[in-house]
């Protein structure tokens, strides 16, 4: 049954991914005074994107340029047995939340490889500004990984879902909260990408279905995040649970995209200061969660 159970959550999240990358597209367009895309709009356009031939750079080195968008996929989506999303059932076995820790970055370094390996220079300076902006998130990720294990006294999702109510459990959520927002590829932290340069970053040379591969993955890390931290906050064994679910996928998008609409875009050295100066209070939360608050 608990196979079913891990089934279910990974069509969910394979069909409404893309769904919220449409709601929350509608939500700042409604707050810019625009009428907004349909709700399907991202399905419409990965369709399109599946359809179409792929083309490679002929500088590129094709083996790692072509197996990039798979892997990428692949990490993302197998974080997804792990981390329940809309019913209470994953794997569950001693650091699992270790393991998705580098599902996430290994998602992240195929992609970066990928767009290393297509030969464009602007491709490289993007990806560049990606793993600076990855490096700088490490440090503070770490800090809240160790707080939420001390907190827990695991590393096991099944001891951490729920997080108990303490200071340091809600400044570490507080925390995480800003790290699932940077690391979800959004304004201002919208660094690497840079959509309205001429250096359009690490997915220039990507086309057809590669590119829709790596889009497709970035929409299921955004819900994939969002589950994470909804699970810290929701009772497992509760039949509101599912409710408290999707009103929280809901009121985070409505919470991201409002910050998205209003802000401009960061330089990648602004960027790595503020990741620093969260790290520094990251740091204090830990004391907090070791002296037991």
């Amino acid at each position: 049954m608990n196979i079913i159970f891990m089934a279910i959550n990974l069509a969910f999240a394979l069909l409404i991914a893309p769904v919220v990358d449409s709601f929350e597209m509608k939500i700042r367009a409604r707050l810019q005074n625009r009428q907004g895309p349909s709700i399907l709009q991202t399905w419409w356009d990965l369709i399109k994107l599946f359809k179409r031939p792929t083309v490679e750079p002929q500088d590129s080195v094709k083996s790692f340029y072509k197996l990039a968008p798979y892997v990428t996929f692949t990490a993302v989506l197998t974080a997804y047995l792990i981390v329940p999303t809309l019913l209470p059932s994953s794997i569950n076995f001693i650091g699992d939340f270790i393991v998705v820790v580098y599902l996430l970055g290994l998602a992240t370094l195929s992609f970066v490889i990928g767009a290393f390996s297509s030969g464009n220079a602007y491709a490289q300076i993007g990806s560049n500004r990606e793993v600076s902006l990855f490096m700088s998130e490490e440090l503070l990720l770490a800090f809240i990984v160790g707080t939420i294990a001390v907190i827990g006294k695991s590393l096991s999702f099944d001891q951490l879902f729920p997080l108990p109510l303490r200071i340091s459990s809600v400044l570490a959520l507080l925390l995480l909260l800003l790290v699932i927002y940077v690391a979800s590829a959004r304004l201002p932290f919208d660094i690497a990408e840079a959509e309205p340069e001429i250096i359009e970053g690490p997915l220039i040379e990507y086309s057809g279905k590669h590119l829709g591969l790596l889009e497709y993955s970035m929409f299921l890390k955004r819900l994939l995040l969002y589950s994470l931290l909804l699970n810290f906050i929701l009772p497992v064994q509760n039949p509101t649970r599912l409710i408290g679910y999707l009103l929280g996928i809901m009121i985070l998008s409505v919470i991201y995209s409002t910050f998205e609409a209003y802000y401009g875009r960061f330089r990648i050295d602004q960027a790595v200061k503020l990741m620093k100066k969260l790290s520094a209070v990251a740091l204090v939360v830990w004391i907090i969660a070791l002296v037991g608050w």
